[in-house]
């Protein structure tokens, strides 16, 4: 059972639009379903290393989303409904599905609303951490099990999931340096959209910094803070701003993740510069993705990260710590847990049909198979 207190209906299953048309923003694969059937062994994973049966008491969850029109938030939500439903917890379970619109103000009170209500559980997806400080004493007062998705660690969670997001950003922005030299620039200009709102596009930004730092021949002509609110919009203003002030002597536009650099990518498209000026950015949206394979779409590169999993191991957890008593430091020996994900994502990998952004096979990791077929292994 899945209800909604954001003012926006959820039924069918408790998604907050329907399923299939949730599942297509998230792949034309139909989401976990599809993966499971591509994978055999994806419903092992999800299922977990121990057996992963309904707990036999109800839990009351409350699910808290900074911002749940994100398609990170969406694919993470519907990864947790497709494994309650697979393991047949839906049963048992009440997830309260809340969404703070992007307000970290609202989450903080949500988070206190969640303690007051006596919850069996809270999940915070993509939160802001660092301004719930007040709040997360008043969880850890309540004794009440706390899980985020990449909000970032902080106490008293037992675990975050997320991925490496500095290595995200030394694989896409070095991919973005090793595309200039491929052809043959001495000199390159560039310009970024900075995004310091969220724990891991803050973190991508300054690693793209610190590869700056080691390609001084590469200048970064002017950057724009963005903030999630009106994020598209402001990344398409700035863009064209930049379009305007430099036009064809930009080489490329950095960008934190898939969707402010599918805004940049329209408005370089929009000039009749997509074979000048490319974008790069992270996350591996299917959106994107399916624009990539256009080889004349200004995005070349992203790297796809598992928000699904992430939704459904946070359900295993809970299963298994809340549901059946497991001992949380066994079962989470490290409080940040980390998913592997592909590492770069370009137009000759995108996934084929029937995939999951993360199923697809990492760009370098083509390159090791055919050195390994050469070799005999």
């Amino acid at each position: 059972m899945t209800e909604s207190r954001d003012g926006t209906p959820v039924s069918g299953g408790g998604m907050l639009m329907s399923r299939r048309k949730l599942l297509g923003t998230t792949g034309k694969a139909g989401g976990l379903a599809a993966a499971a059937a591509a994978a055999p062994n994806f419903l092992d994973f999800i299922l977990g290393s121990t057996p992963a049966q309904a707990a036999e008491k109800e839990l009351n969850i409350a699910v808290l989303g900074q911002q749940i029109a994100a398609q990170s938030d969406q694919r993470a939500w519907a990864g947790m409904q497709t494994w309650m439903k697979a393991v047949g917890v839906d049963k048992v379970w009440k997830t309260n599905l809340v969404d703070a619109k992007g307000d970290p103000g609202k989450l903080v009170s949500q988070i206190q609303d969640a303690v007051t209500a006596k919850v069996d559980a809270i999940v915070v997806l993509f939160g802001t951490l660092t301004a719930a400080h007040a709040a997360l004493e008043t969880v850890k007062a309540s004794g009440i099990p706390f899980f985020s998705i990449d909000s970032g660690w902080q106490a008293p969670a037992i675990a975050d999931l997320t991925s490496n997001n500095y290595v995200m950003s030394g694989q896409f922005t070095q991919f973005m340096v090793d595309k200039f030299l491929g052809a043959g620039k001495s000199k390159a200009k560039i310009a970024a959209i900075i995004a310091n709102f969220h724990h891991g596009t803050r973190k991508r930004g300054k690693v793209m910094q610190t590869v700056l730092s080691e390609n001084e021949w590469i200048e970064l002509v002017d950057s724009r803070i963005i903030q999630y609110d009106g994020f598209y919009e402001k990344t398409q203003n700035a863009v064209n701003d930049w379009l305007t002030r430099y036009g064809d002597q930009l080489d490329a536009i950095w960008c934190p993740w898939d969707e402010p650099a599918m805004a940049a990518s329209e408005a370089i498209k929009a000039k009749g510069l997509q074979d000048k000026i490319f974008t790069v950015a992270a996350d591996g949206h299917p959106t994107a993705l399916e624009r990539m394979g256009d080889p004349h779409w200004p995005q070349k590169a992203t790297t796809a990260q598992a928000f699904e999993l992430w939704g459904a191991y946070c359900c295993w957890l809970i299963n298994e710590i809340v549901g059946k008593g497991g001992d949380a430091k066994v079962l989470v020996p490290v409080p940040i847990v980390e998913f592997p994900a592909p590492l770069i994502v370009s137009g000759v990998n995108v996934p084929e049909k029937g995939k999951q952004p993360w199923q697809t096979t990492d760009l370098y990791y083509i390159y090791q198979e055919r050195v390994l077929k050469g070799m005999g292994g």
